[in-house]
């Protein structure tokens, strides 16, 4: 499995996920940071056993975990992504994450209790053969929001979306920040928060039922199983 954690203006907020992430990694996952060739806040930045990457140009949330997904999906079974905002609290989380997804049939996405809002995978993981087939590791019609919101439509209409409340993957939000809101925050939401709304509810009515019944009839064991029968 292989973790992007795309990140900007944040090194101390990933010091701390490195750190949570080789306390409790079984060895099944590698971290890959993503910065952007305009950001020199990571220039003296240790990252451990993270691997780091520069991405140009600089692109935005969704454009960079797709790009990055769509790079690896022959060279990982399973693509996740988590928010440089995340500590990692859980012991062989990545075990137990693709356990669950072995359990579902091996395709699908599975995503952890972040202590904040479980009803939508705010992070997920996600096996690269969905990945392939959609084109996409997280909806390309929004900039940065509502990908999440996404996700959990698609996992949940196709069948193929499990909750893991063992797995405990906190959300710090802004109390990284001292509890207000940083540079970083403050731009996506000011650029994205509104555009966003409105491209993901035309994605809802336009795209979103077609690309749940491809997911269903090639990837749901119990689609396949009926559509075998006929």
């Amino acid at each position: 499995m292989l973790v992007m954690v795309p990140t900007r203006g944040r090194p101390e907020q990933c010091r701390i996920l490195i750190e949570s992430y080789e306390e409790t990694v079984a060895g099944d996952a590698g971290l890959l940071f993503i910065t952007d060739d305009d950001d020199d806040s990571y220039k003296d930045m240790d990252w451990g056993g993270a691997v780091h990457a520069v991405l140009s140009p600089r692109d935005c949330l969704t454009g960079i975990l797709n790009r990055t997904a769509l790079t690896y999906a022959d060279e990982f079974d399973v693509l996740m992504t988590i928010g440089d905002d995340h500590v990692i609290r859980t012991p062989g989380w990545d075990k137990l994450l693709l356990a669950a997804l072995g359990d579902m049939g091996g395709s699908g996405w599975v995503y952890p209790d972040d202590r904040r809002r479980n009803d939508v995978p705010e992070i997920w993981a996600m096996t690269s053969d969905i990945v392939k087939a959609l084109g996409f590791f997280a909806i390309p019609d929004v900039k940065h929001f509502y990908c999440d919101n996404a996700t959990g439509e698609l996992g949940k209409r196709s069948g193929l979306l499990r909750w893991c409340p063992e797995v405990v993957i906190e959300h710090m939000h802004y109390s990284v920040t001292g509890g207000v809101r940083d540079a970083t925050y403050a731009e996506a939401e000011d650029n994205h928060g509104e555009a966003d709304r409105e491209a993901y509810r035309r994605w809802l009515a336009d795209k979103m039922p077609g690309q749940v019944a491809m997911l269903r009839r090639t990837f749901n064991p119990d689609i396949k199983w009926i559509l075998g029968k006929v």
